[in-house]
């Protein structure tokens, strides 16, 4: 048989695969496991999604809706023999200052702060294993990786380096040039049963993983190696940590509304009164935002 004649043929199965679980409402879970399997394999073993571009062109929205959310859950879950692996991104929004005009550079997280808190998470969630990287990621770094790039870094911090894996884009915060509000992440992996439930979102979850919240900023800020001990001083605020798709869209929604209000709170030492207009931009999927207000000009 042609390649050609294979790859269409696998386009066809998955096509079916969808359509008859999309008819079931997604209530068939054996149907449910054939598509996640198939998924998984394109993504991980082939390392590649062109069958499935192909399979969401010959399917009709409801459909293709269907089979996007499954691509989406196997971009950053994987399903291993005895357990399945979950990534995780813990949002740390930063404004730091310096004094005396020095420089600093922070490339990571102190590694026993992130262990207390990676045992935090794991309480809270009931999980086998919890692992956090010290390294800090940016959204842009996070949400590109494919998913057999972020399979085999999670496979590092579960099993240790292994040979032949390329390590993600990491990123560094500096004092020169940089915005007043920047949003970091700090990549992890949820080891769970293979029955078990993703329990991140989950509002007792939530409430339980406050108090541990504060571990994520000291990670940046206390070490021995901090960067506040050279003058920096601001604002670290460390949100929930979240599946890694939710914890992104939750930073970057954060980041947005930290350098909002700070640019009104400088608006608001000359100016008390500001009008804002606001309008949806369909083509960029966007908020287009204006503001009024009179300044005086000397």
């Amino acid at each position: 048989m042609r390649s050609q004649d294979i790859f269409e043929q696998q386009i066809r199965s998955l096509v079916n695969l969808t359509q008859r679980w999309h008819a079931t409402g997604g209530a068939d879970k054996a149907l449910e496991v054939r598509v996640r399997d198939f998924v998984s394999m394109e993504l991980l073993g082939r390392g590649n999604a062109d069958v499935i571009a192909r399979a969401l062109g010959e399917l009709n929205d409801a459909e293709a809706d269907r089979l996007s959310a499954m691509v989406n859950h196997c971009s950053q879950t994987f399903y291993r023999t005895d357990a399945v692996w979950n990534a995780f991104a813990v949002p740390v929004a930063v404004r730091w200052h310096m004094q005396r005009h020095r420089l600093y550079i922070a490339k990571g997280g102190g590694n026993e702060y992130l262990k207390e808190l990676a045992a935090g998470i794991r309480q809270c969630v009931g999980a086998q294993v919890v692992m956090l990287d010290r390294s800090i990621y940016c959204a842009k770094a996070l949400y590109m990786a494919d998913a057999r790039k972020l399979h085999d870094h999670l496979q590092n911090l579960v099993l240790g380096p292994q040979r032949f894996t390329a390590a993600l884009p990491t990123m560094a915060l500096r004092s020169a040039s940089e915005p007043p509000w920047r949003m970091v992440y700090f990549l992890g992996v949820e080891v769970t049963g293979k029955n078990a439930q993703r329990r991140l979102h989950d509002p007792g979850v939530r409430d339980a993983l406050q108090s541990y919240l504060h571990l994520g900023a000291e990670a940046l800020t206390m070490p021995k190696t901090s960067t506040f001990d050279l003058g920096a001083h601001g604002d670290t605020v460390c949100h929930h940590p979240l599946y890694l798709q939710e914890a992104i869209r939750l930073g970057e929604k954060a980041l947005r509304g930290y350098r909002l209000r700070q640019l009104l709170e400088e608006i608001a030492k000359v100016e008390k009164s500001v009008t804002l207009y606001y309008a949806f931009n369909s083509l960029g999927y966007s908020f287009d935002l204006l503001l009024y207000c009179r300044l005086a000009v000397y």
